[in-house]
């Protein structure tokens, strides 16, 4: 993104090597309920706003900074899989059963009421981070 300004939220952002993953130039990203994994570097010039609720795995270069974003995650810690069909219309990266992105957001911050599959949120005490809701057996 080139001037402007992109808003991402309960997303999951993975694999980027070159950084950039987000914001350039002179664009300004708010951020929310998001996970990125991979390197997110921004140009000099560009902003990265948090909102809150993201997970940077692994480092540190987002800017997240509120007291409810997690940065330099481990990839063991943020347990994500690979990109497959988990059901829904598109492929998403599902969270694993030990994943820190699980229960972190607060019914009243999960913003929206589904997944990216359709997966109603949410499924425990609290929202996951990210695009994917693990579903909570009955």
């Amino acid at each position: 993104m080139n001037f402007g300004t992109l808003s991402v939220a309960s997303s999951t952002l993975s694999g980027n090597v070159g950084g950039d993953i987000v914001c350039r130039q002179a664009g300004v990203a708010m951020i929310w309920n998001s996970i990125v994994d991979g390197d997110c570097q921004a140009d000099p010039g560009a902003v990265n706003l948090t909102d809150g609720y993201n997970i940077e795995s692994p480092g540190d270069t987002c800017g997240f900074d509120k007291g409810t974003d997690l940065v330099n995650i481990a990839e063991g810690q943020l347990d994500l899989g690979q990109l497959q069909n988990n059901g829904g219309p598109t492929m998403t990266h599902a969270l694993g059963v030990d994943s820190v992105a699980l229960d972190r957001i607060p019914e009243v911050d999960c913003e929206v009421t589904e997944d990216q599959r359709g997966v109603t949120r949410p499924q425990g005490d609290a929202c996951d981070v990210g695009a994917f809701e693990l579903e909570v057996a009955p």
